[in-house]
């Protein structure tokens, strides 16, 4: 089952995502995702509702402290017992509290392997928010998915592999450490234009990376296998990834 995070900043066009749901099977109306809006991200939810008129993206939750929603008068159209006021002096962004009851909501429902996709909190005049979203890959309180303007980030754990299809020649793909480590884990890569083992030691291990001739030619998936410590796989919209544990 899927956790739908839509919040503020810099966020794709639904058509972008239009690819990604389908891959997914989120046209299901038999099981909806349980969505959260974090305050402007009310807009993008709204966009993606009228985008997706098969997909069930009917909010769960409503949050925020409304600094950057606008005309508060958008929430008069929902429920109050799913609106939670904050107040806008906290130490805590709107997507840190959106992400901390998607967990609850995991937790909660523990018979179900929830994935977390955030969309939204990209670019735009905040780069320390944008920053703090990222760090959150090195907490447990991280998306699984973040959709962030024409990029994908997946978070790859410990004993991941991340088959990656549809690449075109010129597609940057790009292996980031989370922020937990500036060097350490062990990772191993099959198709791309340069491998890990010209991998960076410390810091980014690899950033504008593209898929290998051979392996583009020949149609091949780009793999990534990570065996310790926890990567970030950075991809274009147009890609697909494919997630599965290794043995």
């Amino acid at each position: 089952m899927f956790i739908v995070i839509f919040t503020g900043g810099t966020a794709p066009e639904p058509a972008i995502c239009e690819k990604f749901f389908s891959d997914l099977n989120f046209a299901s109306k038999k099981e909806p995702p349980f969505v959260i809006a974090a305050d402007s991200g009310i807009h993008t939810l709204e966009k993606f509702i009228d985008f997706f008129p098969d997909i069930d993206f009917s909010p769960d939750i409503i949050l925020g402290d409304w600094d950057s929603l606008g005309d508060k008068k958008i929430l008069e159209k929902y429920p109050k017992e799913i609106i939670q006021n904050h107040i806008p002096d906290k130490d805590f962004t709107d997507t840190e509290l959106a992400l901390e009851e998607a967990i609850k909501y995991s937790s909660k429902n523990s018979e179900c392997v929830h994935k977390i996709i955030l969309l939204g909190a990209g670019g735009g005049e905040r780069i320390d928010h944008l920053i703090a979203v990222f760090d959150l890959f090195a907490t447990k309180s991280h998306p699984d998915i973040w959709i962030s303007g024409n990029q994908f980030l997946y978070f790859l754990g410990e004993k991941t592999c991340a088959e990656i299809y549809d690449l075109s020649a010129c597609d940057m793909v790009s292996v980031l450490r989370t922020s937990e480590s500036r060097s350490g884990g062990k990772i191993s890569s099959r198709g791309l234009l340069w491998e890990y083992g010209l991998f960076r030691k410390e810091g980014v291990p690899s950033i504008s990376n593209r898929i290998s001739p051979e392996f583009f030619h020949g149609k091949k998936p780009v793999s990534v296998n990570v065996y310790e410590g926890s990567f970030v796989l950075a991809v274009p919209f147009s890609a697909k990834v494919l997630l599965r544990n290794l043995p």
